[in-house]
């Protein structure tokens, strides 16, 4: 594999590294924006398909204004059913398709505007014609926003502009509104980390291996967005809410695109995508492989604090890491019949690293002289690998709003992780001392996961009661093997070193039972109502020091929800749930982490889950243009877990996990957004949570009362039609019971271009160009207190390149537009009286 890794790199290198084809490609793409035509007129596509799911070529399409009925745009569908009508004037306007032997659709009052020009029918379905062939149905268009909100969820629908096209899962969501990442990369809902769905269904990826999937998954193969921070009965549980993305299932026949990108910061990627949609059956598959490369550096200054006296214990460090991350993704549908369906999905990703960190440390005394100074330097080389498999059988019955639904999941993972310590100390002048040390610590994780989920649902018969009841079952195992040796200096011989060697086998168990009720109370007036409760059991073998620890607790998660709107403009949505945050491996691991002699760390296998109390209250208003929204918030949060440091000597300080007692949080959130005219549309969210603890906390553990913010503000500038720009601004600052993380305002500016038919997409992403991203991290404990602060290198100007090897249908499009447009005006010249 490392072969393969190097001759990857040389093969990226290779084709990115010449700098005249960057700016070539550049220059191309400003040229493109600059001589592109100008249009102010509408666009409507779509495709057309019959009951069985089979395309229809050869349908009649016609958009009939209704100001001026003689003004028609017409046009005929491809073999795959495709259609697109262009120049289309501003007003209300009809669509007629009719096809010979099936009923005609009609869709009344579509209207073309300023802040709203462009509009996707996907899969619009003809069904064979009634016994009376003159009886039409007329349905009145109700028409999605970008962006939607309703009771306290938001729903960004990607798939009702063709401007979705050439951007990445990643990318779309950065423009939802109250989602924001951390400095990390993970995702959050108002400053909380939520659950991912991929299609209604859990992804059960570690951060890393969901934010590959999220960079790989097409914008173009995404229906929505659903951000519910007021989860279903399913999801009512979790601390931040949930996130579902719900793909397409393509268009009928087959599709591709690939994909070139390359930056400056030394990053470069290539990723492929084909589709195939025939009747009932659907298939996506994704591929790729990207390069990444980062350098950052920090320090931190940390003040030991003693009755009499204070000491200092100050490091400086730089780091350079570099990663390899082949990925794979195949998703199957296939509709049995009308009532039952299926879903195969399957996740591969894989990423070789390569890291170097180095770190000076220096002690001084209360006068700030310097009396020891040393130089670390670790070497981190390995691989880890990441298969996940997931099904889904769905089946529903004649008896309106009965569904049953099974979702199965299993993944696997292995890494190695090989790391080379070398550390030398100093004289106070810094000169060498002459006494080293050289280790070598190789850690070998393998981890497995199962989790099966049955949900039921069913509609009363008196059509306003729902019920709803499921359950899931979980099961995770993961072996930790850790080798550590050292290399003595008098012969140079390799030992072990059994204070820094383990091994351990971790399983967790999870079994949960839930029901609920949903009741309608009167026109857009719901109430529902539930309970959850589960069962939790963990187990650490600890072949080291031949022993076990256990845990095992249950959790009984009640949650409720009321939900009023007037008139579709106003609405109301008051609820309760109460949520749980589990402890994870790392906050439970019992084996001491000695790698970093100057801060050792180890986990509590006693920690308790953190249960909290939620009451939220949102209002809503939307109208045309318009929306927002304001939440409140109120949480009552118990046996909070937190990392908390000590000081236990003057060099050393030690990190675990502890249940703190509780915690009051109070919060509020906005998010908001306005279409100014065709060419802008902002979009600005922000939250702000401020944590309350409790005297004991404060008087005894020096626990600082403190907020949490985050913002996102996104704009959308289209040039013309083929081109647009986008902006996101985000910043966030973090606090925790012993202070605080902040981050600066991370910027991301986009141009992007569509060409040759809209076949090849060209986007330039230029990030953070005023400033590198920067944090800051300020401790406070009851003998100390340290400062961290550290800066990455993300200041990059990408260039991505996108070619859509499906079939146009611009060229048959415009020759059908022509000839049934030539083919109505003659018809309305014979019904004109000579």
């Amino acid at each position: 594999m490392a072969d393969f890794r190097k001759y990857l790199l040389i093969v990226l290198k290779s084709i990115f590294a010449p700098m005249r084809l960057w700016f070539t490609l550049v220059s191309f793409l400003i040229f493109s924006i600059v001589s592109g035509q100008k249009t102010d007129l509408g666009i409507l596509a779509g495709n057309v398909l019959n009951e069985k799911g089979k395309a229809l070529e050869g349908a009649t399409v016609q958009l009939i204004s209704l100001e001026d009925t003689a003004r028609i745009t017409a046009a005929a569908t491809d073999k795959s059913g495709a259609f697109e009508l262009n120049a289309i004037p501003f007003g209300y306007h009809r669509l007629r398709i009719s096809y010979v032997g099936l009923q005609p659709i009609i869709l009344d009052s579509i209207y073309f505007r300023a802040d709203r020009y462009d509009f996707n029918m996907s899969d619009l379905v003809m069904r064979p014609r009634a016994t009376d062939a003159g009886l039409e149905e007329v349905i009145v268009y109700a028409e999605k926003p970008l962006i939607q909100s309703k009771d306290g969820n938001i729903t960004f629908n990607a798939g009702e502009s063709p401007l979705s096209a050439g951007s990445s899962a990643s990318d779309l969501l950065a423009n939802v509104p109250l989602v924001t990442k951390d400095p990390s990369g993970k995702l959050l809902v108002k400053g909380k980390e939520p659950k991912i769905l991929i299609d209604d269904k859990p992804v059960e990826l570690n951060q890393q291996q969901l934010q590959d999937l999220l960079e790989s998954l097409p914008g173009s193969s995404i229906e929505k967005i659903e951000v519910m921070t007021n989860p279903p009965a399913q999801y009512a549980n979790e601390q931040g809410g949930v996130i579902n993305i719900v793909t397409k299932k393509g268009k009928v026949g087959m599709g591709g695109r690939v994909t070139l990108n390359v930056g400056t910061r030394g990053e470069s990627g290539l990723n492929a995508n084909f589709n195939y949609r025939k009747k009932g059956l659907s298939i996506n598959l994704n591929t790729g492989v990207s390069y990444s490369q980062y350098k950052s550096e920090g320090y931190s200054l940390r003040q030991n604090i003693y009755p009499d006296s204070v000491n200092y214990f100050n490091t400086n460090s730089n780091s350079k890491n570099k990663n390899v991350r082949p990925n794979f993704r195949a998703s199957v549908d296939y509709d049995i019949n009308k009532f039952q369906s299926i879903n195969v999905a399957l996740q591969y990703n894989q990423n070789g690293f390569k890291n170097f960190n180095k770190t000076a440390y220096v002690n001084s005394n209360r006068l700030k002289e310097v009396y020891r100074r040393s130089e670390r330097s670790i070497q981190s080389a390995g691989e880890s690998y990441n298969p996940n498999i997931s099904f889904s059988y769905t089946l529903k019955t004649k008896r309106p709003g009965e569904t049953l639904r099974i979702i199965a999941n299993s993944n696997l993972s292995k890494s190695e992780n090989d790391r080379n310590f070398y550390q030398q100390f100093f004289y106070p002048d810094n000169t060498p001392t002459g006494v080293d040390s050289t280790q070598q610590q190789v850690n070998l994780n393998g981890s497995t996961g199962h989790t099966i989920r049955v949900n039921y649902d069913l509609l009363l018969g008196n059509k306003k009661t729902s019920f709803s009841t499921g359950t899931y079952y979980s099961i995770s195992n993961s072996d930790i093997d850790v080798k550590a040796t050292y290399k003595r200096r008098s012969d140079g011989k390799i030992l072990p070193i059994y204070s820094l060697s383990n091994n351990f086998k971790f399983h967790q168990y999870i079994t949960n039972y839930r029901g609920s009720i949903k009741q309608i109370l009167g026109k857009e007036f719901s109430a529902s109502a539930g309970l959850s409760a589960e069962a939790t059991s963990i187990l650490f073998e600890l072949f080291k020091i031949d022993s076990t620890a256990k845990n095992r607790y249950w959790s009984v998660l009640p949650f409720a929800n009321i939900n009023k709107t007037w008139k579709d403009v106003l609405s109301i949505s008051a609820s309760y749930r109460r949520s749980i945050r589990r402890p994870g491996i790392g906050e439970l691991n019992p084996t001491v982490d000695e790698s970093d002699p100057y801060n050792i760390r180890f986990g509590n296998p006693g920690l308790r889950p953190s249960l909290s109390h939620n009451f939220d209250l949102v209002f809503g208003h939307s109208k045309n243009s318009f929306y927002a929204n304001l939440g409140f918030g109120y949480n009552l949060v118990e046996d909070i877990f937190n990392a908390l440091r000590t000081r236990i000597s003057n060099d050393q300080t030690q990190t675990t996990w502890l249940n703190i007692s509780s915690k009051k949080e109070y919060q509020t959130s906005m998010w908001s957004g306005y279409t100014v005219n065709k060419k802008i549309r902002l979009n600005v969210s922000g939250s702000y949570t401020y944590n309350q603890y409790s005297e004991f906390d404060k008087v005894q553990r020096k626990f600082r009362d403190g907020g949490s913010f985050t913002s996102n503000l996104n704009t959308n500038y289209t040039l013309k039609e083929l081109y647009n720009a986008t902006g996101s601004f985000t910043y966030n600052r973090f606090a925790n019971p012993q202070g605080s993380v902040k981050s600066s305002v991370s910027m991301n500016l986009g141009l992007q271009a569509k060409m040759m038919k809209k076949k090849v997409t060209a986007t330039l992403n230029i990030i953070d160009p005023l400033r590198q991203q920067e944090n800051r991290t300020f401790t406070y404990g009851t003998n100390f207190s340290t400062e961290y602060f550290s800066t990455t290198e993300t200041r990059n100007y990408r260039l991505s390149l996108s070619y859509n090897f499906t079939k146009s249908t611009s060229k048959k499009t415009a020759a059908s537009q022509k000839v049934m447009q030539k083919a109505i005006e003659m018809q309305q010249q014979k019904k004109v009286p000579k």
